[in-house]
Order: structure tokens, then C-alpha cells, then sequence
């Protein structure tokens, strides 16, 4: 199963290196790895050019035409990421504190970084936004799964997109399904430094949020289960209940089945989809217990009492377009679960 993690940036060199050697450090190595830069002036491009990616472009740089990217992946691993092999301690949450137990392999064996499971692509445009950002590197995937580590993100380990992909194949087994269409997993707050903040714990039923416990907890369960966790999902979100999105892995065809992501809504149309996901056409997901994704406090929704109130504006239509019935009362709740994200531990 090949793996494509999109990353949506602009103007923040230092967050996206981060990031890629994020996912460079990864142990499962069929991973695609897709920038999509809304045409940064900080040096953002020149950084990945450093990296020796070789991009060729037909023409409409767009990803929605018939004339589309062609790209070519890593021709010089040895050369790519050097900064970041000198400096550990800028490698993930882990390597602020534990260098040598963050992609160790990676970091004493440079030349082994690059293979032919592992490609680092990217485009520099301009956009509309975040959201026409990650539909552009939705279109260009060539992943069965996709997901997304914003440029201010990164994952909690190297062992990060090998649970993801084992929990793919091992849920549907045990849901006697013939395959999931997603996986979603715990949250993690930190500071720009790396310290921790606050848990998004899914599974345990804490204010900051809650989910179905894991799949993986009960393997006598028969294929009834995923009907089950549906409609008990069905009640978490009309409480206001939703997976924390950027640790959110969805099978490419359900994109293609149901659409991208709305690039009318500039703050809540993550909230969209995992209500048209989630609630519309109740796909299958397993929840994976553990932490895999750091999240950089500071988010554009919680920036300032506008942009909250933008975003509860769309939230609340997004419950319209798709027919909650008490729209109020989950907004209510969604807010309210929010309240210990501005609360230091």
C-alpha cells in the first residue's frame, strides 16, 4: 500500500524542512511525500530546489487539467536534507529530546534516505487558500492512501505510517470488510520548541475530545461491527464529536467518490468533510490508539475572535448542508470541547 502525505504551505522554510524530514524519517518507505507551496518569498522554493527535486512541468501547473505534472522523484538522496542531518534536535518532538530515537537509520546513513519507495515532490503557485492547496495535492497523489502534515505538523515517531498502514489492513480483517476507508488516531499539542501542551486524546472520554475505542480491542467482532461504530458515531457528532483531522488517513477513492475538500469555506472545510465522511455516507474508520501527529499550537481558527466566529459560521452551515437536526446544540458542544486547547496543562 503506497502512502501520500500532502503538505499545504506558505512562507514557513523552518516548519516544512521539519516536516519533510518527518516524513523521510518514516520506517515504511512506499510513501510519497507532496508539497504544494502557494508561492512562498521566504526562500521556501530555493530550499527545496537545495533538496534536488527535479520538477518538470508540461505547462498548467493546476493538477486539474489534461495537461498534468510530471514529476520526477529524489535523483540525489545523499544531498537532500543536509541541515537537517547536522541538526537533530530541529527533527520532531521526539529529537528535541531523544535525537538518536527519531529515524536514527536516516540520520547515520543519509545515502539510504532516498529509495525507489519514497519520492519528495512539489509545486509553487499561488492559490485560494489551504484548502485549493491540499485539492491540488489530492489530484496529484498516486497513493491508495492519502493524508496530511501541515507545514507547522509533524509525526510523533518514525513508526507513524507503518501502525497507520497495519491498522488498514488488520481493521478490515477484523471487521471481515474488504477494506477500511480511513484511519484516525491521537493528537498532540506543542509549541513551536516542541513541548507538549495538551493531548487530543480520542479513545478516553475527556473533554478535549472522544472517540470509538479501537477495533483492535475486540477481534471476535464480526463485520456487523462497522455498522455498530456508525451509528455510535452518528450520536458523538450530533454532540459534536469529531476525529482530530490532521491525524485522518482516507483511501484516495473516497475522494474521488465524494468529493474534495469546499474552497467556499476559508477556515471549517475540514469540519465539512468529516461531516460528509463521517455522517453522510458513513464510511467505514478505525480508530488507532495512539499519538501520531504533533500539532503546532497557534492554529489559523483560534487566531483571533474573528476568525472563531468565521468559523463557527461555517461550522454551523457545513451542519446545515448536510441536515443535523439540533445544528445549535452540536455547535454548542463542539465549541465547548474546544475550551481546554487554551489551557496549559
Amino acid at each position: 500500500m503506497k502512502i501520500s502525505i500532502i503538505t499545504a504551505t506558505l512562507n514557513n522554510k523552518p516548519g516544512l524542512i521539519r516536516a519533510i524530514q518527518s516524513v523521510r524519517s518514516q520506517t515504511y518507505k512506499n510513501v510519497e511525500h507532496i508539497i504544494v507551496d502557494g508561492g512562498s518569498t521566504d526562500g521556501t522554493v530555493e530550499a527545496l530546489k537545495n533538496l534536488q527535486l527535479t520538477i518538470k512541468n508540461d505547462g498548467n501547473a493546476n493538477g486539474r487539467n489534461d495537461n498534468p505534472l510530471k514529476m520526477e522523484a529524489l535523483r540525489h538522496p545523499d544531498h537532500i536534507g543536509v541541515e537537517a542531518l547536522r541538526h537533530p534536535d530541529h527533527i520532531g518532538v521526539e529529537a528535541l529530546r531523544h535525537p538518536d530515537h527519531i529515524g536514527v537509520e536516516a540520520l547515520r546513513h543519509p545515502d539510504h534516505i532516498g529509495t525507489a519507495h519514497y519520492s519528495l515532490l512539489y509545486i509553487s503557485e499561488a492559490d485560494t487558500g489551504i484548502y485549493d492547496a491540499i485539492n491540488k495535492g489530492i489530484k496529484l497523489a498516486t497513493g491508495d492512501v492519502i493524508g496530511l502534515l501541515h507545514s507547522d505538523d509533524f509525526f510523533k515517531d518514525e513508526f507513524v505510517l507503518e501502525k497507520v498502514a497495519e491498522a488498514f489492513t488488520q481493521s478490515a480483517k477484523r471487521q471481515a470488510l474488504s477494506e477500511v476507508d480511513a484511519v484516525y488516531s491521537d493528537l498532540v499539542y506543542v509549541t513551536s520548541e516542541g513541548s507538549v501542551v495538551r493531548n487530543w486524546k480520542a479513545q478516553k472520554k475527556q473533554f478535549t475530545a472522544e472517540t470509538h475505542p479501537s477495533h483492535f480491542d475486540s477481534p471476535d467482532r464480526s463485520g456487523q461491527a462497522a455498522q455498530y461504530d456508525a451509528l455510535r458515531i452518528t450520536k458523538w457528532i450530533k454532540n459534536g464529536w469529531m476525529p482530530p483531522h490532521p491525524t485522518l488517513f482516507v483511501r484516495k477513492e473516497i475522494f474521488e467518490k465524494y468529493g474534495l475538500y469546499r474552497t467556499d469555506m476559508k477556515i471549517a472545510a475540514d469540519y465539512e468533510m468529516i461531516l460528509r465522511l463521517f455522517w453522510k455516507q458513513k464510511i467505514t474508520a478505525h480508530y488507532l490508539p495512539i499519538t501520531t501527529c504533533c500539532m503546532t499550537i497557534g492554529g489559523a481558527s483560534n487566531k483571533s475572535l474573528k476568525n472563531i466566529i468565521t468559523k463557527s459560521s461555517e461550522d454551523y452551515r457545513a451542519m446545515k448542508i448536510h441536515s443535523l437536526p439540533f445544528p445549535f446544540y452540536t455547535l454548542l458542544c463542539k465549541n465547548l470541547r474546544k475550551l481546554p486547547q487554551f489551557f496549559v496543562k
